[in-house]
């Protein structure tokens, strides 16, 4: 398999849309007790308006809770909600563009934390890791933020600065969230993504543990774990961290990698071939993967079980070179 630039780090840990759109955006609204649509001066009933969209939106009824936004826009009433639950509305339908202008709206009107950290998430899933930056660093301007708030804002920012190469500008902010919250294992995660980005393995390998150790089922840590353990040059010790990362998350395609790499420098093939039939069954056909099996059966003395994995990856890539000259070796030897 070809080797890919691994990241580790997370940012956010839950979905900006349903939390700003069902949380707090639309605390005032719970509190409204009219049910008529039109007020007695002729208005739409917004409050009533925006709590019937947060009903629909908890049933998953989308483009009537997004009516319901678009007449508020066209009203010109309750702005600030009203794009914010468009933007939320275009996001659960992976309308990311725009997800963002209506968001954008939104905070012209009334910037809250829920609409500009759902509108930095949008602008990382973009990519555009600069622009989360800039809307973070305006989210930490807000005033009356919740303790967890300012921690999941200085984490997202510690992620945007390393994806930016900013190093600096992301230990600082990552060291102001371990200090709201040390016991969160995502940010251990994050820290010693930071510290391998530095070649600090060692800083890495304790993060990342403390990280397994706060969540055991929680993957990355236990990937890390590996990666720093390979970096350090302690193979058995990595071998056994990819494996029990596979356990947890099978479709980790980072650990399967690193598995099948040390299994063959280590010579042990009896835990990787168990966990690649595994991952095979619960993922997407992969050609690298397959041939990884293919591979590790030859090697373990499966030979029918070898050549049948090569036929299957002969039959969906006809000309696939690593496939042709292992099933001539698998051949040979049953001539043999």
């Amino acid at each position: 398999m070809r080797e890919k630039e691994i990241s580790l780090e997370s940012s956010f840990e839950h979905h900006a849309a349903i939390q700003s759109m069902v949380s707090e955006t639309f605390n005032e609204a719970d509190n409204s007790r009219p049910d008529q649509l039109y007020q007695q001066n002729g208005r739409l009933n917004s409050l009533l308006l925006i709590r019937n969209a947060k009903i629909l939106l908890a049933a998953g009824d989308i483009p009537l809770a997004k009516n319901i936004f678009r007449a508020l826009v066209e009203s010109g009433e309750s702005l600030g909600v009203a794009y914010s639950g468009l933007g939320g509305c275009y996001e659960l339908e992976g309308k990311v563009d725009l997800a963002i202008k209506a968001y954008r709206e939104a905070i012209i009107f009334e910037p809250t934390f829920g609409c500009l950290f759902a509108l930095a998430e949008l602008y990382i899933k973009k990519e555009d890791f600069t622009g989360s930056v800039g809307t973070l660093l305006r989210a930490l301007n807000l005033t009356r933020l919740q303790s967890a708030q300012v921690f999941e804002l200085h984490k997202g920012l510690g992620s945007c600065y390393m994806r930016l190469g900013q190093l600096n500008n992301a230990e600082s902010h990552y060291r102001k969230a371990y200090e709201i919250n040390p016991g969160s294992d995502s940010l251990h995660v994050n820290i010693g993504s930071l510290a391998m980005k530095k070649g600090d393995l060692s800083t890495a390998l304790l993060h990342f543990k403390e990280g397994a150790r706060i969540n055991p089922l929680n993957a990355s840590a236990v990937t890390g774990v590996g990666l720093a353990q390979t970096g350090l040059g302690n193979k058995e010790a990595a071998h056994d961290a990819f494996a029990a990362a596979l356990g947890i998350n099978i479709h980790d395609v980072t650990s399967i990698y690193h598995l099948v790499k040390s299994a063959y420098e280590l010579k042990k093939f009896e835990v990787v071939a168990a966990l690649l039939q595994k991952y095979i069954q619960h993922n997407a056909v992969n050609s690298n993967i397959l041939y990884s099996y293919a591979g590790i059966q030859y090697h373990r003395g499966m030979l029918r079980e070898a050549l049948e994995e090569c036929e299957k990856l002969l039959s969906l890539k006809a000309d696939h070179e690593g496939a042709k000259k292992l099933k001539e070796m698998i051949l040979q030897k049953i001539a043999l």
